[in-house]
């Protein structure tokens, strides 16, 4: 079994178990939990055979959100840090910098029902890097996706790209914007994933780059 599945069973045991009951509607806890994780994911690295991962995450929401969720804040940091450590117990990552750290900030400029998500090295430096994926094949075709963090791709109805694709497995891929980069990597899916027709592990993509999981593929735009 590859880490990537042992850590989405991980984190939806988790989740089901500190959120699921609490908060149904509007921006869930559970969304933001997720999108933790998948940004952990993204970031995690090999150095001298040691899987690591960044140990400090700011989560901005819009104001509207975030006052429906303030009162929560310090159970919902808690919450967050316990999941983060206990999915990196479970599959050997280690945390740079300490014990895994948290927050939850307002922004005005976040959509309400976004999250953005900035891993913090040291000091806050948010980064206002996007991209663009358009759907060039598969459905529904046209379809345009907003890249700003770490990005879930799969077949499973959870993920931030959700393709009914039967050629695409259930936790296909990763994107993630870094140091101003659209990188992808692929979560050990089935069909494998590609960048202008080569089969890749990990690719940082450049503007009108074609990247396919299984039969589905989507272009790079501006």
């Amino acid at each position: 079994m590859s880490w990537f599945v042992r850590i989405e069973e991980a984190c939806a045991a988790f989740i089901e178990r500190a959120f699921a009951n609490m908060f149904p509607s509007d921006l869930e806890p559970a969304q933001i939990a997720r999108k933790l994780v998948a940004t952990m994911e993204a970031r995690t690295q090999s150095i001298e055979s040691t899987i690591v991962a960044p140990a400090r995450y700011a989560v901005y929401i819009n104001p509207t959100d975030y006052a429906r969720l303030a009162p929560h804040k310090d159970y919902l940091e808690k919450e967050w840090r316990a999941l983060l450590a206990d999915v990196a117990q479970r599959v050997g990552i280690r945390f740079q910098a300490g014990a895994v750290q948290v927050s939850l900030h307002e922004d005005l400029d976040v959509v309400a029902g976004a999250i953005e998500i900035e891993v913090q090295n040291g000091r806050e430096h948010r980064s206002i890097d996007e991209f663009t994926l358009r759907l060039v094949k598969g459905m529904p075709l046209g379809q345009i996706y907003r890249i700003t963090g770490a990005t879930r791709v799969g077949r499973n109805s959870e993920s931030d790209i959700f393709l009914v694709d039967p050629s695409v497995s259930r936790n296909h891929a990763l994107l993630d914007v870094q140091e101003g980069k659209l990188i992808v990597r692929d979560a050990g899916s089935s069909n494998g994933t590609f960048v202008n027709g080569e089969r890749v592990q990990l690719r940082a993509l450049r503007q009108g780059d074609v990247v396919a999981f299984g039969k589905t593929e989507m272009r790079v735009e501006p």
